[in-house]
């Protein structure tokens, strides 16, 4: 009976095809719209869409911070000089950080990405259905393999090798969630994808049908050199007022990190400037104000590391909004990529059927006000602390200890909403 379902639905995809391209592009809106989640969105698309472009820009700033460090770490072992060594230590160290950091802040753009985007990403990811299961496999084995590479860091040669296979599971890992992006902006091609031409069913979920080298250059491996190179120069200038430190080894890193920020910037930019050549010319997006200001972001990033090349501790808080400008222009950007793809026909997030739910919203908004709360004192403790000379104990102020005060009490009020709602929500359903 399956069989027969089976060849039945590949009879009916193959009478689509024989149609023509252009007929079938013609109906794309409408199977788009039929793909739609029938329950609608829960609150307006247009605040969803802001909150995942500000999320993601939060996630993949660590997730080029992971992969970068990760390169500076591989270089540094092999170099015999203390000063590489040292950095390599510290890069690794930033490495392990950011990957879990990465992997806690990419769960939000995800999950508005598919609430008003479903049919965009469960498509993709149904096409390459194994490779986007796998992708959490690998994402494990990389993180474990950057532990690795942190508990024998005093062995170079040992924690050079746990590195170069954890960055390598970090770009698979962005091969595969690249991949799945990517196919997502071609709807017109799923069902040719999916019939293999019309001649079988494609089920197996192996298969890998798009792929744009430009595309993952720019989104995801010069950035990571550049953001890294950006960091180093934060890291000289961070830790210049501690006594302790080697101000001549701040100054190295410093000029390393403007270095490597403005070479991989120009990387940056050029990968980012083709990729945007081989965006097809209906999608309208190579005359865009979002894809030229995309553009201009990066244009402004390189300028202002290129100006730091003499003293990049001075330059580093400057360098940093420049490169934060540019990181969120490129995001309004990746986002106006999907808005522009599927407009072709005729669908949009903002027609999306409306179907209010006030609670979800208020728990998340809560949520996120605890954690910028809480986040707020963790991080501005840990930036004072980290100024203290090694030896010495920081002494917060009362202020500081007020703040840590009300760090606790919103973290307690917090657990007892969001405990007390999910008890409310089983016993009206199942009570």
């Amino acid at each position: 009976m399956k069989d027969m379902v089976r060849w039945f639905l590949l009879l009916i995809l193959s009478f689509m095809l024989i149609g023509g391209k252009l007929a079938f592009a013609g109906d794309v809106g409408t199977m788009l719209k039929a793909m739609a989640d029938p329950a609608g969105a829960p609150f307006f698309p247009v605040v969803m869409q802001v909150l995942q472009v500000l999320t993601w820009m939060l996630h993949i700033l660590f997730v080029y911070t992971s992969i970068g460090g990760l390169f500076f770490t591989i270089y540094g072992f092999t170099k015999k000089e203390e000063r590489w060594q040292r950095l390599a230590k510290a890069t690794l160290e930033l490495a392990k950080v950011s990957v879990s950091l990465a992997i806690v802040l990419g769960v939000a753009p995800l999950l508005f990405y598919q609430v008003i985007y479903d049919p965009l990403w469960y498509t993709s990811a149904n096409l390459s259905a194994w490779w986007y299961v796998l992708f959490i496999v690998f994402l494990l084995v990389g993180y474990y393999f950057i532990w690795g590479a942190y508990f024998t860091k005093d062995k170079p040669s040992m924690s050079m090798l746990m590195s170069v296979l954890g960055v390598l599971f970090l770009l698979l890992v962005g091969f595969i969630i690249h991949v799945v992006n990517y196919q997502a902006l071609y709807p017109e091609k799923w069902l040719e994808w999916y019939t293999n031409g019309g001649r079988t069913m494609n089920i197996s979920g192996w298969n890998i049908y798009a792929f744009n080298v430009f595309r993952y250059l720019s989104f995801l491996v010069f950035p990571s050199i550049a953001v890294t190179g950006v960091f180093l120069m934060l890291y000289n200038w961070y830790f210049r007022s501690r006594e302790d430190m080697d101000k001549d080894y701040l100054d190295w890193a410093g000029k390393l990190g403007a270095r490597s920020a403005m070479y991989a910037g120009i990387g940056w930019l050029v990968s980012h400037i083709l990729y945007i050549f081989t965006i097809p010319a209906d999608w309208g997006a190579k005359g865009s104000i979002f894809t030229w200001l995309s553009v201009l972001g990066l244009v402004l990033c390189a300028g202002v590391v290129f100006s730091s090349q003499k003293n990049p501790a001075k330059m580093a808080i400057p360098s940093l909004l420049a490169g934060s400008v540019a990181l969120l222009l490129i995001a309004v950007f990746r986002e106006y990529l999907r808005v522009a793809s599927t407009a072709r026909f005729g669908y949009s997030i903002y027609s999306y059927k409306l179907n209010l739910e006030f609670l979800s919203p208020l728990l998340f908004f809560g949520t996120l006000l605890t954690g910028l709360i809480l986040y707020a004192y963790a991080w501005w403790m840990a930036y004072q602390a980290g100024k203290t000379p090694k030896g010495k104990v920081y002494e917060a102020s009362e202020t500081e200890h007020h703040l840590g005060d009300l760090s606790v009490f919103v973290v307690i009020l917090w657990a007892i909403v969001f405990i007390g709602v999910g008890l409310i929500v089983v016993v009206r359903n199942y009570g």
